[in-house]
């Protein structure tokens, strides 16, 4: 069904990599906005 090449690799993979990493990126992010919020409201 799918041809897995050298070429799919060459382009695919990069680019799954790069998604992954975003991704990663915006999951920390959240998580350390909502640590800093909650610290935030603790001290109050």
């Amino acid at each position: 069904m799918f041809g897995v090449d050298p070429y799919v690799f060459e382009t695919l993979l990069p680019s799954l990599v790069g998604v992954a990493a975003m991704a990663g990126t915006m999951v920390w992010g959240f998580i350390k906005v909502r640590h800093l919020m909650n610290d935030e409201q603790s001290k109050r």
